[in-house]
């Protein structure tokens, strides 16, 4: 008999774009997504392993849980594995900005043998494992998630204890759910949208940028096997734009690979290529693996953890005098820097030209355990009624994000306001 490779789990190169299929964890996203995935390893050699594979993943809007769904077919000589799975995943708040995620999927996997190409399809052993091969399969997940971009994941890919077979003999032997561990440690950060300057020829005006991924990613894998052989991998992504990225890796024992790829609006195109793994030097024209992927629907939001607002603080009404003001958005990168005592920041949530409305809307506010106050500007004769009154742009950005986010106020602004109080 020959050794046993329990190990009947396929590699992908393009684990960084579709991170689910490695961990049901990953399955809590922002975005709806579907992959396709095909990977023909050791090409120009007949038998050599095919993998096809189709995921989908998406969370629920407004909440912490995500749910999706792998079917997969791996072909290896006279072997074809074919499984699905459904998953569970949900998001526990770490703080504001990190999130703890477990995640479970359940199905079922099956094994047949390719009888066409058997010399002996009567043999008891290839009849008894061909009639005894369907099996449940299910695993799980976590990850932490850091809002600095750190990411630290951990998944048992055989939670129950299946028996897989010997390609050499076809006889099976029970693996234990802790003989195959996959460990993932990667920074990927995003880059919120935000406000900035822009000049179009003699004109300044303020622009709202997108959401991108910074241009640097890295990512280490660790898949312990105990029958096969653990590997070691390496890897790094550059974003040279939104819409285009190059990579590579290096996994021990087999060596280098290459990763490129394109977003256009919803749809992902990605390809990698490894050049020296193959069972005989020559023989083959290497790896090739190619990912399609759709982003569907909007960004879902998390659910997150209510912060507390400086806007329901009580405080006392301080006198208000006049003062010189601007209205419009501070400078972004302006806002992490101490600002000048002489220089306030309100958290204006409606504008009135009579003062009457404007202290009946003042009390209202009050009513509501918000901290209403008024501020009158003589310029426009207006009657500005706000929440929160600081000298930190920081704060006011914070308050009125939160306050869109958590409360009913949607309409919360920023009001610069220069001159001595």
């Amino acid at each position: 008999m020959t050794s046993v490779h329990a190990q009947n789990f396929p590699v992908y190169n393009n684990f960084f774009i579709n991170p689910y299929l490695y961990n049901p964890a990953e399955a809590v996203t922002d975005y709806t997504y579907v992959y396709a995935l095909h990977r023909q390893q050791w090409t120009a050699i007949e038998g050599a392993p095919t993998v096809s594979t189709l995921t989908f993943n998406t969370m629920l809007n407004e909440s912490r849980a995500g749910f999706g769904g792998k079917i997969s077919q791996y072909k290896r000589g006279l072997l074809t594995t074919n499984d699905i799975t459904l998953s569970y995943a949900y998001a526990m708040p770490v703080g504001q900005k990190n999130w703890l995620m477990f995640g479970l999927s359940g199905g079922a996997i099956s094994n047949t043998i390719d009888m066409a190409k058997v010399s002996d399809p009567n043999d008891p052993v290839l009849l008894e494992y061909a009639a005894n091969n369907m099996q449940p399969v299910s695993s799980f997940g976590m990850l932490y998630r850091s809002g600095s971009g750190f990411n630290l994941g951990f998944s048992l890919p055989q939670l129950f204890p299946p028996k897989f077979n010997n390609p050499g003999s076809f006889t099976n032997t029970t693996v234990s759910p802790a003989d195959n561990v996959f460990v993932t440690v990667y920074y990927k950060r995003k880059v919120e949208s935000k406000i900035v300057s822009r000049r179009s020829g003699n004109v300044k005006r303020k622009v709202k940028t997108k959401e991108t991924i910074a241009p640097l990613e890295f990512y280490f894998n660790y898949k312990y096997s105990k029958f096969g052989t653990s590997q070691f991998e390496l890897l790094g992504k550059l974003n040279l734009s939104e819409h285009f990225w190059l990579g590579g890796s290096y996994r021990l024992p087999y060596g280098l690979t290459g990763n490129t790829g394109f977003k256009i609006n919803r749809l992902i195109l990605a390809y990698s290529y490894e050049p020296v793994n193959q069972p005989e030097e020559g023989f083959s024209q290497g790896t090739h693996e190619f990912m399609l992927g759709l982003r569907l629907g909007q960004k879902k939001k998390f659910k997150r953890v209510a912060p507390v607002l400086r806007s329901t603080l009580t405080k006392n009404p301080a006198e208000k005098h006049t003062a010189r003001f601007q209205e419009g958005t501070a400078d972004p990168n302006e806002i992490n820097k101490t600002e000048s005592a002489n220089k306030r920041y309100f958290v204006v949530v409606k504008v009135f030209v009579d003062f009457n409305q404007a202290d009946t809307y003042k009390r209202r506010l009050q009513n509501e355990q918000f901290n209403g106050d008024i501020f009158y500007n003589p310029q426009d004769r207006k009657y500005y009624v706000h929440v929160l009154e600081t000298t930190k742009a920081s704060e006011a950005h914070e308050e009125i994000k939160n306050l869109k986010t958590y409360t009913k106020i949607k309409n919360a602004r920023l009001l610069v306001v220069t001159g001595e109080k």
